[in-house]
């Protein structure tokens, strides 16, 4: 069994600092293989804010991919935001931890759907397709056609909206989302609403062809902020179980909620 950990939403510069601490206990606890941080670290893209996010994200002494969110560019530093947009990203995040994973049988693929051009939608950028579609096809980094490989790719803004969300806030996503699912895609791990969708589309009887883990914010402390927590990712051989830890505000513990287990069989995820 390979284990993940799915954090999304720091917004640290507005974290709920009490969190913090509960947070790390719960992430240790869980003892995953692997940490999957889905943008937004910071609230305002400061270099301070990203440098406390970054203390926190190694303080859990696991390997990890960090790709970045819409508050991970400058909103009032225009000059900046346009000339510039991932200076301060660059500046405090290591190189090399966006892009691609290998995690057992798990492929990550990590692209940047932040978009300077919005304030908060983003973008599925096709020359990010071209690079995920060609290492699916076997071209590029972990590239290959793997029949035990499971492929995920890993991104700040959700490629298919839930009910009650529908903005089409990402530009690009249905095409693209569309050449990365025939080229052997088989889920998509995002954040961005600060709600939970474990498994969008997919209910008893209702299979689909991606697994789409949406998760809610794990530290934002912003006024009306109710889905705290993270998701716990347990690959099994032919599926796999996904665990939302919630906070408990009464003893500001982050204890696992409702499993959500699925299994891919004939192209398709299935709930169990």
């Amino acid at each position: 069994m390979t284990r993940l950990v799915h954090l999304t939403d720091l917004h640290f510069g507005a974290e709920r600092a009490e969190l913090v601490a509960p947070l790390r206990a719960a992430v240790l606890r869980c003892d995953p293989d692997f940490v999957i941080v889905s943008g937004d670290l910071s609230q305002r893209a400061r270099i301070g804010q990203f440098r406390r996010a970054m203390q926190f994200i190694d303080s859990l002494q696991r390997p990890y991919m960090v790709v970045p969110g819409n508050h991970d560019i400058p909103l009032y530093n225009l000059p900046l935001r346009w000339i510039s947009p991932f200076f301060s990203w660059k500046m405090s995040i290591p190189q090399g931890r966006g892009c691609f994973a290998r995690v057992g049988p798990i492929r990550l693929f990590g692209v940047n759907s932040a978009d300077p051009g919005q304030w908060r939608g983003g973008v599925l950028r096709d020359s990010d397709v071209a690079r995920v579609e060609a290492a699916l096809r076997g071209t590029e980094q972990g590239g290959g056609a793997e029949a035990e490989a499971l492929n995920l790719l890993v991104c700040h803004h959700p490629l298919e909206e839930p009910p009650g969300f529908e903005r089409g806030e990402t530009r690009g996503a249905e095409s693209g989302i569309a050449r990365l699912a025939a080229a052997g895609l088989h889920g998509v791990v995002s954040g961005h609403l600060h709600h939970w969708q474990l498994g969008l589309g997919i209910a008893a009887g209702s299979p689909r062809p991606l697994l789409q883990i949406q998760t809610g914010t794990a530290l934002c402390g912003r006024k009306g902020e109710k889905d705290h927590g993270f998701t716990l990712l347990d690959q099994q051989p032919g599926g796999l179980i996904a665990t939302p830890f919630v906070i408990n505000e009464a003893t500001l513990r982050f204890e696992p909620g409702p499993q959500r287990q699925f299994r891919r069989e004939g192209g398709l995820w299935h709930l169990l």
